[in-house]
């Protein structure tokens, strides 16, 4: 699991930014997932039927990874940008996607940056699900402990991640139904 936030986590971590954040009422959480929910990457995304059933193709995804700034966006990105602007919304990417530098340009320049982003690390075959988890787990448990949040909503088109997060963490959950959740 890769980690990163906007801020240096050393910083993060220090008592000048817990003063500068312990004034600022947060109230919501939004954690979005990328493909097939806020970003359309079905240029470069198909499936494969093996004895485990319909999965994705994970070698035609990383043959083609190159290609993530011929993303589009999809109509929830309209709601992501807004909560990224919104000074009373942390938002979060949590997405099983390895993050490569066309992946961060694409983040920075047509999405906008969120608080934090959780992304797969190089070699890491944890299942979706579970990454998610793992990488939400110290940012939700450190923001529920500074903060009053009164609502944490995560979009996902894949149900099996969906209800994993929103189980493991008792958040709500709005699927996003996609031809990518697999």
């Amino acid at each position: 699991m890769l980690l990163v936030s906007r801020y240096n986590m050393e910083y993060w971590e220090t008592s000048e930014y817990y003063n500068l954040m312990k004034d600022i009422p947060m109230k919501r959480i939004a954690i979005y997932d990328m493909d097939g929910t806020i970003v359309c990457s079905l240029h470069r995304y198909r499936t494969i039927f093996d004895d485990r059933g319909e999965r994705i193709d994970l070698g035609y995804w990383r043959e083609n990874e190159h290609r993530a700034m011929e993303d589009s966006l999809l109509p929830l990105a309209k709601q992501y940008k807004q909560d990224v602007s919104d000074p009373f919304c942390i938002t979060i990417i949590a997405t099983a996607r390895i993050l490569r530098n066309a992946d961060i340009e694409f983040i920075s320049t047509r999405l906008g940056n969120p608080d934090h982003i959780v992304s797969r690390a190089e070699g890491d075959v944890t299942s979706g699900g579970t990454l998610k988890v793992s990488g939400l787990k110290p940012i939700l448990e450190d923001y529920k402990a500074r903060f009053d949040i009164w609502d944490i909503v995560f979009y996902e088109d894949n149900v099996q991640y969906l209800k994993t997060v929103c189980d493991y963490f008792n958040i709500r959950g709005v699927y996003i139904p996609s031809k990518q959740g697999h």
